[in-house]
């Protein structure tokens, strides 16, 4: 793991008592997460952890934050204070990612926390807590959200966004103030003695007063998972592994690590969940086999949602069907499947339906791959750099572009349609694997 080393040193010497004021560890969620927390636990003695160890989301504020810090801990025993997702207060930030991570602190009933950090997203638009309940009559609708935000919510996310919104209208809760410069100062002016902040955030700028901050008055620590090449297969999750197993008395197989990374790719969050789920199926046996893997794990590597995005492009029914079966063969519940399932229907749906309207007035005669890289890519890399999202490789573009030509807007209009029957009929209790069939029935029809 990147920066391992210099880990290692800043653990030992806290637990030596020579902490530093502040530490800032960047880079994947998890690793990040995971050093921060083994870090605090290093600073503060463990019989004291339950006042002296402060773990918030970094929504709460700087304000909020700083309170914590500069109030005297109540033993003498020395205080940390761990701020997750402190992304925030980046001058922009990835507002899919931000609505990704409300959604994950409101499943794990932070709710206060998912409600503040919602709430900071949407208060350039001047939105507050009536009008983040997505779908119902008065709130903003998707395509408001994509173009005020920058991001829309699924409609997957009406259920808890609207018991979000009513919460934090009971709690007269709004987006706290954005007084970074008052955290700042106090750790410029000195914390008190042994009180230590540590910082948790995905990406920040070089020249963020954050990043500066710990540059001068701490460490700053980068986390990702290193590959020796550049292939799923030279990723190393060692660290996860042993981390996951070790405790357990649990060892995963050569063959089973590499096909867990061939399904998940390099989400270590998601393969750390997953390891826990196999060293509980595994049970008396020390050691989790391949086959343990492919009967539990699904693929959710990125190639997977290519294919199924493709298959629904090129209206391969054959496919698409072949891809749900294997994800109803390797998971055995229906309930498991169709509903992610369904989401990246609607994903494919879309994409095709923005490169139908996209591509409306390119003229009657399909342009030959050079021809579309020198006429038209250019307008659409800048239109998708401007919104702030991924730019296709020219190839995939190009696809896209030829896909959106053999069938009319209106058809991936109702497609769309269906496809939030669809989620509407799921939760209402219909035969998943049926519906799904025939909602891939109709998406794919030539």
């Amino acid at each position: 793991m990147a920066e391992l080393a210099g880990l290692v040193e800043l653990l030992e010497a806290a637990r030596h008592g020579a902490g530093l004021p502040v530490y800032l560890f960047e880079g994947d969620e998890y690793l990040a997460r995971h050093s921060a927390r083994e870090l605090a636990d290093a600073l503060v003695p463990e019989k004291e952890r339950g006042l002296n160890l402060i773990v918030m989301d970094a929504s709460a504020g700087a304000r909020e934050i700083t309170a914590h810090l500069v109030t005297v801990a109540m033993f003498a025993a020395p205080k940390a204070v761990v701020v997750e997702g402190a992304d925030v207060f980046a001058d922009e930030v990835d507002a899919e990612r931000e609505l990704i991570r409300a959604r994950e602190l409101w499943q794990g009933k932070r709710q206060r926390d998912a409600a503040r950090r919602l709430l900071k997203l949407v208060r350039p638009t001047g939105w507050g807590a009536a009008e983040i309940a997505f779908g119902t009559k008065a709130a903003p609708s998707a395509a408001k959200w994509r173009k005020e935000v920058g991001a829309a919510p699924e409609d997957s996310d009406k259920a808890w966004m609207q018991e979000l919104s009513a919460w934090a209208l009971a709690q007269g809760l709004s987006a706290p103030p954005e007084d970074l410069e008052v955290l700042v100062k106090a750790v410029e002016r000195g914390l008190p003695p042994k009180t230590h902040l540590i910082l948790v955030a995905e990406t920040l700028p070089a020249k963020h007063p954050l990043v500066r901050l710990a540059a001068v008055s701490g460490a700053h620590v980068k986390r990702r998972a290193e590959r020796k090449g550049r292939t799923i297969d030279t990723l190393d999750i060692s660290s996860i592994v042993e981390e996951e197993l070790k405790p357990l008395g649990k060892r995963l197989a050569r063959d089973a690590e590499q096909e867990l990374k061939m399904r998940l790719g390099d989400d270590l969050r998601l393969i750390a969940s997953e390891l826990q789920k196999l060293a509980a199926y595994a049970g008396e046996k020390p050691q989790i086999t391949k086959a343990d893997v492919e009967l539990l794990v699904a693929k959710v590597r990125e190639e997977e949602f290519f294919a199924l995005g493709e298959a629904v492009g090129d209206g391969d029914l054959g496919k698409a069907l072949h891809l749900f079966h294997e994800e109803l063969r390797r998971k055995a519940n229906a309930s498991a499947v169709a509903l992610p399932f369904l989401g990246g229907v609607a994903s494919a749906v879309r994409k095709a339906l923005a490169d139908s309207a996209r591509y409306a007035d390119t003229g009657p005669r399909e342009l030959s791959y050079t021809e579309y890289q020198s006429k038209l890519f250019s307008a659409v890399e800048k239109e998708l750099s401007e919104k702030k999202q991924k730019v296709p490789h020219p190839f995939g573009a190009w696809l896209g572009y030829k896909r959106a030509r053999r069938k009319p807007r209106g058809f991936w209009r109702r497609c769309l349609i269906r496809c939030a029957e669809a989620d509407e009929a799921l939760k209402s209790g219909a035969d998943q694997r049926l519906l799904i069939e025939r909602l891939l029935t109709e998406v794919c029809a030539r």
